[in-house]
């Protein structure tokens, strides 16, 4: 296939497309109109080379086919391709502008203005003549070559005998030298000949030209179908497009959160120590992306059929640790687990006609055709009769059960429907469906209620429904007893006011943002002496923070120290779970790639230096930071669990 002849080689077209600008690792350029541009070397996937260069005037980019060599002949015949206007790119993006040339305005030169400007083209700055030019094409082109043959095992599925550069006649040909822009012509007109086919150059003029034009209208149906095909590939989402998006919001999250705990003088994590609570904050991540996007985070493809077949996977949706407070044991520790269950009712000829149709379809097909185009309930016998056929037949004068007899086995469904409370209920049904085509809406259980005193028996069971999400509630009275913990207890309200909030794209204040991202979520655990986990006590699974509230007058009336601080305050929240709980997480067997491991990564310190005047004191605290690898706890026999 030729190389394109474009004056921008598109992304689409690069993999049918080899370009070097300028020679490799050399300076070829020559001068259009006054203006000075390289000469580019052009690989075709069919081995064809073309030397081209690009005027530029203002946004247009305008193409100029200098030489081709094809089938081991250089050609001066001139060429065409499309223009390139680069006036829309800060509205469109260059992505989206570079899809635009495949509609741009086609322009050609002659062979005698592609020769004029060879003639001009200069190497690292001196003159070149075009036979060296020639010889340095084919070079570069069998340069491109190698590295890509080089290359083929980074590109799935290349043909390694593509680009395989043709090679010209070993007798020159002959070429006429002209100086460049002669008669002193101040611009390059191309000629008033016709616009050569140059992507098909040893098309001559005898040629029948229906042939031609028939073979050009299935270049340019192929071409397009290409194009079209590329470019409903560009619209797939890359694991690149989808880091770039998601990196959009790293900055909107507010300036730095940082870890604290309440009171200071607490024994968390110590041999001895007391109870207390740690809530660890996290990125939100989609659980479920993979399966929505199609691709995991590796690049690897999601079967469709494996959704189906086996549900959906669920990622953890900690993506990455941010910060965390220290507690006390809250006042108001409660869980509920619930689950839906809702009633459910099915009567016993419901139960027939969804029994017919699980055990033969093409019955309840042809039942529903019927249904819809004559009548209702003569669909539903047509149903109950293809598959009542499917019986074992009544027993003959040998004692044998005749199944493979069709009357013997329409006789014995005639049997089972002549059954007096059967026939009631089937005249009930047709009854209720006629009167329902003449618009009077009469249920088969009204008129067998009011007619006979009996409704039909709605197997009524209690079904599983659904499952549900928990929520909780917690609360804290902090009363800071100094200015270091009076710090303490603005930073705990700050980390879950900010945590809880949107994130926009840009982390300045009043700036515009197209989306709005996920807000981070928080995993919270009851430990005890040690940082040891309390068995007694329920696990909750990563939830988030979906209500805070800060009474600041706790007592009814205001009080604070210097400067306003607030003598006391209730901190509450509000918390739901991301994911309902299942039988199997109450299990020591959990994922890998969610398994939390409840160990200690690293330990962070915070030293804080205070100056109020008089003396300088400093404050140091240690924090086990989670390790944040998973969302789903062990849970151990001994434990209560969710």
């Amino acid at each position: 296939m030729p190389a394109s002849t474009d004056a921008r080689v598109l992304d689409l077209d690069k993999q049918k497309n080899l370009v070097s600008q300028g020679g490799k690792n050399k300076n070829y350029r020559t001068t259009v109109n006054g203006k000075s541009s390289f000469v580019e070397v052009r690989l075709g996937e069919g081995g064809d080379i073309q030397l081209m260069t690009v005027e530029r005037e203002g946004n247009i980019e305008r193409p100029y086919l200098l030489a081709n060599l094809k089938d081991g002949e250089w050609k001066f015949d001139g060429g065409s391709g499309r223009i390139f206007d680069r006036s829309l790119e800060p509205v469109l993006g260059s992505n989206a502008n570079n899809l635009l040339q495949a509609t741009g305005k086609i322009v050609s030169n002659d062979g005698a203005t592609g020769l004029a400007i060879l003639n001009n083209a200069t190497l690292d700055g001196k003159p070149i003549s075009i036979d060296e030019q020639l010889k340095l094409a084919s070079a570069t082109a069998q340069e491109m070559f190698n590295t890509r043959k080089a290359n083929l095992q980074n590109i799935p599925g290349a043909n390694p005998n593509a680009f395989l550069p043709s090679t010209a006649a070993s007798v020159p040909i002959p070429i006429i030298q002209q100086p460049f822009n002669p008669n002193g012509q101040t611009q390059v007109v191309p000629g008033t000949t016709p616009a050569p086919n140059n992507n098909d150059p040893n098309v001559e003029d005898g040629d029948n030209i229906i042939e031609t034009t028939g073979d050009k209208l299935k270049d340019i149906a192929s071409g397009l179908a290409v194009q079209i095909g590329n470019i409903l590939g560009d619209l797939k989402l890359t694991p690149e497009d989808i880091a770039t998006f998601e990196g959009l919001f790293e900055a909107g999250g507010g300036d730095r959160i940082e870890s604290a705990l309440y009171p200071f003088d607490n024994t968390y994590g110590e041999i001895r120590g007391q109870d207390y609570v740690q809530i660890d904050q996290f990125i939100y991540q989609p659980p479920r992306r993979d399966q929505i996007l199609g691709t995991d985070s590796s690049g690897r493809r999601i079967n469709p059929i494996e959704t189906i077949s086996n549900g959906q996977f669920r990622l953890t949706p900690l993506k990455e640790f941010v910060a965390m407070v220290k507690l006390p044991m809250p006042n108001n520790i409660t869980d509920s687990n619930n689950v839906a269950w809702g009633d459910d009712a099915m009567n016993n000829l419901s139960a027939a006609l969804t029994a017919s149709v699980m055990r033969n379809p093409t019955a309840g097909l042809i039942g529903g055709a019927v249904s819809s185009l004559i009548n209702g309930p003569l669909g539903q016998m047509i149903t109950l009769g293809m598959v009542g056929l499917d019986n074992d037949g009544i027993v003959g004068p040998d004692g044998v059960t005749q199944r493979n007899d069709l009357m013997a086995r329409i006789i014995a469904a005639a049997k089972k429907m002549d059954a007096e409370g059967v026939q009631t209920l089937m005249k009930t049904n047709t009854g209720a469906a006629t009167l329902g085509m003449l618009g009077v809406n009469v249920s088969p259980e009204s008129i067998l209620s009011r007619g006979f005193g009996v409704i039909p028996n709605s197997n009524l069971e209690l079904l599983f429904n659904n499952v549900t999400l928990r929520d909780f509630q917690f609360s804290w009275r902090m009363s800071p007893r100094d200015k270091n913990e009076a710090k303490e207890v603005k930073k705990i309200i700050r980390f879950f006011k900010q945590g809880m909030a949107a994130k926009t794209m840009n982390n300045q204040a009043g700036d515009r943002s197209i989306y709005l991202g996920t807000p981070n979520v928080f995993r919270m655990q009851f430990k005890t002496a040690g940082g040891r986990i309390i068995e007694g006590v329920n696990r909750i699974k990563p939830c988030a923070v979906v209500g805070t509230a800060v009474n600041y007058t706790p007592d009814g009336q205001w009080s604070a120290y210097d400067e306003g601080q607030p003598v006391s305050c209730t901190f509450s929240i509000q918390m739901k779970e991301l994911e309902p709980v299942y039988a199997s997480d109450y299990s020591m067997n959990v994922i890998e790639s969610r398994r939390s491991q409840d160990r200690i990564s690293e330990t962070f310190e915070q030293t804080e230096t205070v100056f109020d005047g008089g003396e300088v004191t400093s404050t140091t605290s240690t924090f086990d930071l989670a390790a944040g690898d998973g969302d789903l706890y062990p849970i151990r026999p001994s434990e209560v669990g969710y």
